[in-house]
């Protein structure tokens, strides 16, 4: 999808955050203007870039003022120890269901329950009966996952944050254990705010259950033109991706792309993603989408 005018003030909202964490006091407002100056650049192109391209550049650009290379570090191991332990009890819940099309369903809920709590932010509490109830009682506006589409089946999947990946891990156990796919996750190429390394994916043990590769680059959502050799290779072999979060649906279908569909799951949490899905505000989404010619071809020269 391309941004809309309500996109560019969350752009700006989550780089002044940045600025606040990593750049020192007496360049901060430097920071944010260079931000800003380079958002609004991209703003004016035609076509209208992607949300996570803005978010993207914009974070590259306050960083250039950063003293810490991760300012989001601490935050993003803090969230991994606390959904972890929440995953842990989770587990036993999944165990129990026999049929393995509402396995798959609880299994993809948790993964996206997971992208709605803070589990950094100290002191934030949440009850983990109330969390197992929505888990169970989870309903999907649009749920085009099937088990017997993915059994068997060769899968790339694109994690998004650090906490959440750790309820990930319950939908790619349930994908290797189950339904016997062979699963390799891949996670951001560099730190950019709390999404997901291969430093968090190897704390929250998915290391140890499959293959681990990074996209080549720090990103937000996946900015195809920008992808590693390794990357590019393990997508365009894939069977099927399995994307989380609104990053990358943003992106992807702007962005050129091999013949390999995509079930984007994710929370509907803003407006402009809602109207862009057809759902209310606050829906769950699982959602398979199909490469159009002109993601294929655009693909295949970058290829080459």
């Amino acid at each position: 999808m391309r941004a809309v005018p309500r996109c560019v003030p969350c752009v700006l909202e989550i780089a002044v955050n940045t600025v606040e964490r990593a750049v020192p006091e007496d360049r901060q407002k430097e920071a944010i203007l260079a931000a800003t100056e380079r958002v609004s650049e991209l703003y004016r192109m035609e076509p209208t870039p992607q949300p996570p391209r803005l978010g993207t550049e914009a974070q590259r650009t306050v960083m250039k003022y950063s003293e810490d290379p991760d300012p989001y570090r601490e935050e993003k191991r803090r969230a991994n120890e606390r959904a972890a332990a929440v995953a842990r009890e989770l587990e036993s819940d999944l165990e129990n269901i026999e049929d393995p099309e509402e396995l798959l369903k609880r299994a993809a809920a948790a993964a996206i329950v997971g992208n709605t709590i803070d589990f950094a932010v100290a002191g934030h509490e949440f009850d983990l009966d109330e969390l197992r109830e929505e888990i169970s009682s989870a309903e999907f506006a649009v749920f085009d996952l099937k088990p017997e589409d993915l059994r068997g089946a060769r899968v790339l999947y694109l994690c998004d944050n650090a906490g959440e990946i750790a309820l990930d891990k319950l939908l790619i156990e349930v994908l290797v254990e189950e339904l016997e796919c062979d699963v390799v996750v891949a996670v951001r190429g560099g730190p950019i705010v709390n999404d997901a390394t291969r430093e968090d994916a190897e704390q929250v043990g998915i290391t140890e259950i499959c293959d681990v590769i990074d996209t080549g680059a720090e990103m937000l959502g996946l900015l195809a033109t920008e992808v590693s050799e390794e990357f590019a290779e393990e997508l365009s072999s894939a069977d099927v991706v399995i994307s989380k979060g609104q990053g990358n649906f943003e992106s992807i279908p702007e962005e050129p792309f091999p013949d390999v569909p995509v079930y984007f799951l994710l929370r509907a949490k803003c407006e402009p993603v809602a109207e862009e899905l057809g759902v209310e505000v606050g829906s769950n989404v699982a959602l398979r989408w199909e490469p159009e010619d002109e993601n294929v071809r655009r693909w295949r020269e970058i290829v080459r």
